[in-house]
């Protein structure tokens, strides 16, 4: 297994359940998994219709990487927002250099300032757009797409060259997005029914800008097969994604879930970590509040809070083995007297990385923080994939645990209802 957890540092918090709060949740799990709400376990099928079309997203990735103009594409721009952004953004950005061409743009705020500056730098016969929204109907991601368009249709040369350079992710059958694309004869790619848009990135959703970027995309449903394979021979009490549910819901005052990642690669995986951790949780006056962090980065501008403020949070680091190159540090003229630079000398940045790591989390420890650890062998699509599913099994089992129905958002609903009524009387 590429995945490895440790949660030894977890003072104070209980790891093991009595046997029949154990036979609850287990119970309640696998009540979910035969359910409407299934589809985040049967993505992993191959004989479940939520199983992902791979030869055909693999296909379309192929084939649109040329525009219509017969162009190489040098910009691929998402539209969407929430999981129908971050779920393709962390795929994508976990394993790809943000120089390599093409060059992707995750477009998840309708911000109109924004928008303008980037088309003033696009060309639009090098520019390629997936817009995504599972129920089609997502105000934001309309603007969106309705601004591109505009764009599109008035740069390119030919009336219809638009199409070849969009394709619509949304449900298979509703919404105004499959109505826009019926209508126009629009190539698309479905989010299945039972997969919610915080659990869809082993769906088209995430797999397609994945493959348009160059990446094995079997490989990411591998890595989640093979973990749960492993953990689910084992006794439900043994399963690490049972153990670490248990001890973040064992003690009522740890509200605030802090998500530490060792590797600046994975920022994107912190933000859809707090999407799927608070909008899954947060209900009925229950949840814990994420909140993302970057190592060594935010060393020097959170731990202080950490380690003396409130005890009230619960910290679990994300650190990776293998780097591509240690870099070693070299000794410079001029400077290889000064005391720093002394305690650098025959070092690498890789080593230093890690001793900063390991001196954080056991720092905590001594004074009484407590931590988990989840590490990865390596940087590649198994291990992506096993990351992710990992940390929705986790989410899954604590919601069954506090007896909440991670699944849905019925807070999201009046925001939406107001946006709407706000929108009317602007006009």
């Amino acid at each position: 297994m590429k995945l490895i957890v440790n949660l030894d540092n977890l003072s104070g918090l209980q790891l093991d359940a009595r046997p029949e709060a154990c036979e609850q949740v287990e119970a309640k799990y696998k009540e979910w998994i035969q359910s409407d709400y299934a589809g985040f376990r049967n993505v992993l099928d191959p004989c479940a219709v939520e199983h992902p079309p791979i030869e055909k997203i693999i296909e379309l990735a192929e084939k649109h990487r040329t525009g219509s103009t017969g162009k190489e594409i040098k910009k691929f721009v998402l539209l969407g927002t929430g999981g129908s952004s971050l779920n393709a953004e962390v795929l994508v950005r976990g394993l790809r250099s943000k120089f390599t061409k093409p060059q992707f743009y995750f477009m998840d705020n309708n911000d109109p300032t924004w928008f303008i500056e980037h088309f003033e730098h696009w060309k639009p016969e090098e520019t390629f757009v997936f817009a995504c929204s599972k129920s089609g109907g997502t105000l934001e991601t309309w603007s969106q797409l309705l601004v591109t368009l505009n764009w599109l249709q008035n740069n390119l040369k030919s009336a219809d060259a638009w199409k070849n350079h969009l394709i619509l992710c949304t449900d298979p059958e509703a919404g105004d997005f499959r109505r826009f694309a019926n209508a126009h004869n629009i190539t698309t790619l479905e989010v299945p029914k039972s997969v919610g848009g915080r659990f869809a990135a082993f769906t088209p959703l995430g797999l397609f800008p994945a493959a348009f970027a160059g990446q094995n995309i079997k490989g990411y449903l591998e890595g989640a097969q093979e973990l749960v394979e492993e953990w689910e021979a084992k006794p439900f009490n043994e399963n690490p994604a049972f153990r670490l549910a248990h001890a973040l819901c064992s003690h009522p005052d740890h509200k605030n879930t802090i998500h530490f990642s060792y590797n600046s690669h994975m920022s994107a995986f912190n933000r859809w970590f707090c999407q799927l951790w608070g909008e899954s949780l947060g209900k009925q006056g229950k949840g814990f509040t994420p909140y993302p962090a970057i190592g060594t980065t935010d060393q020097h501008s959170q731990i202080q809070l950490y380690m003396e403020g409130p005890r009230d949070k619960i910290i679990g680091f994300l650190y990776v083995d293998y780097h591509k190159t240690p870099m070693p540090i070299p000794t410079i003229s001029g400077a290889a007297e000064l005391t720093s630079a002394k305690v650098l000398e025959g070092r690498s940045m890789q080593e230093l990385f890690e001793a900063e790591f390991l001196a954080t989390r056991d720092a905590l420890k001594q004074n009484g923080i407590p931590n988990f650890t989840v590490r990865l062998e390596a940087l590649n699509e198994h291990s992506i994939g096993a990351l992710l599913y990992f940390w929705q099994w986790v989410t899954v089992l604590t919601g069954a645990i506090q007896d909440i129905n991670p699944f849905n958002q019925p807070g999201v609903e009046k925001g939406k209802m107001l946006t709407k009524r706000y929108l009317n009387e602007l006009s």
